[in-house]
């Protein structure tokens, strides 16, 4: 299998630093599992790295769209994908660094986008089963489909036995080959960061902050003048759409301000809800204590006990 770095969390909890400690450190180079850094012109409002940034480790994935282009989680799964191969194959660890759930998810675990949507008559059936024989029973019926097709299952969750059986069943085993037992495509750890609520939300009201005072609302200005229409995907992202509000004269720069932070952290608190749903994510809490090199040596413990490097 492919080794993958992967440091995941919410916006503003730290994962930038912790990502450019260990692309140093191992040699690697740094994927953005973001939805919004792809677009060039998107600098403050999406946090994107600093030219310093830039320049500690090669970065994908990011200004390769131009702003009135679309992108969708099946190509970023493409595109991560090709990545990922060509650097494992020249010996370079590849560490994806993101926020946008759906995105680092459909990578980790490798989701087909084939449009084999869910089968409620056979669903209703594993219901059935799970009830009588629990996890037992799903296991043994995916791994009579498996060994029909010449696969191995293995991870016990019974939300990816639901699925695989169910494209078993349609004679998809491409979707459910080569996971781990955690149902992870590629081998290495999955390390999240969190902080205390108050802590993030603190650290994102700076955040926002900060990107005022850098400059969001020439940014948004400068996007508009140059052509990019407000109805495009990338106008969607937090930051931006408030700030066209503003700029529009529906409400004033106060109140947008106060809209990025209420709204960012209302993204925060569903991207933790999101993640909780990972049960192969490591964790590590940051308290007010530590120091980024107390973070860099509990994530490198991880990572050196799964990849052994």
């Amino acid at each position: 299998m492919e080794r993958l770095i992967t440091i995941l969390g919410p916006t503003a909890v730290g994962k930038t630093d912790l990502t450019l400690a260990l692309a140093k450190a191992y040699g690697a180079e740094i994927i953005s599992g973001d939805a919004y850094q792809v677009y060039k012109g998107l600098t403050i409002g999406t946090a994107k790295p600093n030219e310093e940034e830039l320049h500690i480790a090669p970065h994908h994935l990011i200004d390769i769209l131009e702003p009135n282009d679309t992108y969708s989680v099946s190509l970023f799964q493409r595109q991560a994908k090709d990545i990922i191969a060509r650097l494992n194959d020249k010996g370079t660890i590849p560490i994806l660094s993101g926020g946008t759930g759906l995105y680092v998810q459909s990578l980790l675990e490798n989701y087909n986008f084939n449009d084999i949507a869910p089968n409620v008559e056979l669903r209703e059936q594993l219901d059935i089963l799970y009830e009588e024989r629990g996890i037992d029973g799903l296991r043994h019926k995916a791994e009579d489909l498996a060994d029909k097709g010449g696969i191995q299952i293995n991870y016990t969750d019974k939300h990816r036995l639901y699925r695989a059986i169910e494209l078993m069943e349609a004679g998809h085993y491409e979707g459910v080959i080569n996971q781990t037992k955690d149902g992870l495509s590629y081998m290495g750890p999955v390390i999240g960061l969190e902080r205390s609520r108050d802590d993030l939300y603190e650290r994102i009201n700076r955040r926002v902050d900060i990107m005022i005072d850098r400059g969001l609302v020439d940014e948004v200005r400068f996007l508009l003048h140059h052509g990019v229409q407000r109805e495009r995907q990338a106008f969607k992202g937090i930051g931006y759409k408030e700030m066209i509000q503003y700029i529009d004269g529906h409400i004033t720069l106060h109140e947008a301000i106060e809209l990025i932070k209420k709204h960012t952290r209302h993204f925060a608190k569903r991207q933790i809800t999101w993640y909780k749903r990972m049960p192969y994510i490591k964790w590590i809490y940051i308290d007010s204590s530590m120091t980024e090199l107390d973070i860099f040596e509990q994530a490198q413990s991880i990572i050196t006990k799964n990849l052994g490097i």
